[in-house]
């Protein structure tokens, strides 16, 4: 389990650097120092998008209980 677990993780940092690095005008060597930066963000962003869904399905499950 620990093992796919830390591929898993290595593929989600190469896409990220990869990806990166496409879309963006740094190269791959720019990429790869800006990398921890980009999984904090998309991490945050990930974080942000997981507490709204938890607000809103909170929000019409309490609606649904009081009809």
């Amino acid at each position: 389990m620990e093992r796919r677990l830390t591929v898993v993780m290595v593929l989600v940092v190469l896409a990220i650097w990869l990806v990166g690095a496409a879309i963006t005008k740094y190269s791959l060597g720019e990429m790869a120092v800006l990398t921890p930066i980009a999984l904090l963000a998309i991490g945050a962003l990930a974080a942000v998008i997981m507490l709204w869904v938890k607000v809103v399905r909170d929000s019409l499950r309490g609606r649904s209980d009081q009809t």
